[in-house]
């Protein structure tokens, strides 16, 4: 070992720990070191400077340079949640920042209660044709799915809209059908599935839990109109002289909001038990438009809006923070319990009630989509958020 006073020694650790550059020999070290440090410890960490990850990693360079008296408490103690995996929790200013990555040395923390485990999402959707059948593409092979008409077809995770077909052809259908009515072909998530779909102009367009997407069977010769509700991340195609529209649900107000694309990457989020809806642009430019009132967005920034609201001002957003459930994880910035257990609701199909006044808190961080809902239990107990689950019920209850 480094024959360095064993702080500093520590510190090289840290800093090669945050910047990824740590070997695995000395995450080991640096993890035995870690799981050993009092738990009562605490570091002073204003509200007004902890605001971001940057800072968080900051204070812990210097909880382990000073180790001086305290105003606010650190947790700090790496959480063996899995086999492969640890949680770091860290308490500043109000906020907990949640990181979820591989660590070795030996376990400790908080246990997890497997008989109440809860599966995540996964893939799959609903599929009703413009003739009224119904497809469930959770049980649907790879391949063809339909026969005349649009040429549907399933591979590896992503349905594919291939345009129209002459009348005629059999039918091959490989998943149950039934029947229902419509002009449109729709594309619904229940909750705990998300979906990717790849319409006939080569358009990508990824469903989160809980959305739907409705599309004709051949687009107008003048535009391209999709209708989409919940959360969806899109890929346009770009055709010149033939915008793509994407159209919300309306709301309270009657009238439906409405983003004008050129070609571009960006995501919306509409969900009718958010306050608040928006859409966040990554790359091209689109224009979020309700009756007289339009906002055009350039890359990074965000537009968002509620009904009886306005729309907001194009404002500068983090891209990262909402694209992250298409990436593969669950995240949160400074979000209270509701807001983030609206997300477990759609993701593992659970509904969430409350009890009492729970505190007021909130909440940065992230958790991967593919963690069991134990994992984010054992965050709750971590951070002292009582709860009850009745697994056959699917019902999770929070508790002051």
């Amino acid at each position: 070992m480094n024959q360095r006073h064993p702080d500093q020694r520590y510190l090289d650790l840290a800093e090669k720990w945050l910047n990824g550059t740590i070997t695995p020999e000395e995450e080991e070290e640096y993890s035995e070191w870690y799981n050993t440090v009092d738990p009562g410890a605490v570091l002073e960490i204003p509200a007004d400077r902890a605001s971001d990850k940057e800072d968080h990693r900051k204070k812990i360079l210097q909880f382990i340079r000073r180790r001086q008296t305290p105003v606010v408490p650190l947790y700090n103690r790496l959480l063996r949640i899995t086999s492969a995996a640890a949680i770091l929790l860290l308490l500043a200013g109000g906020t907990w920042w949640i990181t979820r990555r591989p660590v070795a040395g030996r376990s400790g923390g908080i246990s997890v209660d497997h008989k109440d485990d809860v599966k995540p999402g996964t893939d799959g959707a609903i599929l009703t044709l413009a003739d009224g059948r119904t497809i469930l593409l959770d049980t649907a092979g790879n391949g063809r799915i339909t026969g005349s008409g649009p040429v549907i077809t399933k591979s590896d995770g992503t349905l594919s809209i291939d345009g129209a077909e002459p009348a005629g052809r059999p039918a091959l259908h490989n998943s149950p059908v039934a029947s229902s009515g419509g002009e449109y072909n729709t594309l619904r998530t229940p909750r705990a599935r998300q979906q990717h779909l790849v319409l006939s102009d080569g358009t990508g367009i990824w469903l989160n839990a809980g959305s739907s997407i409705r599309w004709p069977d051949v687009f107008a010769p003048d535009r391209r109109v999709v209708e989409i509700t919940g959360e969806a991340y899109l890929e346009v195609t770009k055709e010149p002289g033939h915008p793509f529209l994407v159209r919300l649900p309306s709301g309270d107000s009657g009238e439906s909001p409405v983003i004008e694309v050129l070609g571009t990457r960006f995501n919306i989020m509409a969900y009718n038990n958010e306050e608040k809806w928006q859409t966040t642009l990554l790359e091209g430019a689109v224009r979020f438009r309700k009756g007289d009132e339009a906002v055009r967005l350039k890359p990074g920034q965000q537009s968002r809006w509620s009904a009886g609201y306005r729309i907001t001002p194009a404002e500068a957003a983090d891209t990262d923070l909402a694209v992250a459930w298409k990436n593969g994880v669950q995240a949160f910035s400074s979000a209270d319990i509701r807001t983030i257990m609206r997300q477990v609701e759609r993701w593992y199909d659970i509904d969430v009630e409350y009890q009492g006044d729970v505190p007021i808190r909130t909440f940065t961080g992230n958790i991967p989509r593919s963690a069991n809902l134990s994992e984010l239990l054992s965050l709750l107990k971590a951070v002292n958020i009582h709860f009850d689950i009745e697994t056959a019920k699917k019902k999770l209850i929070i508790k002051p």
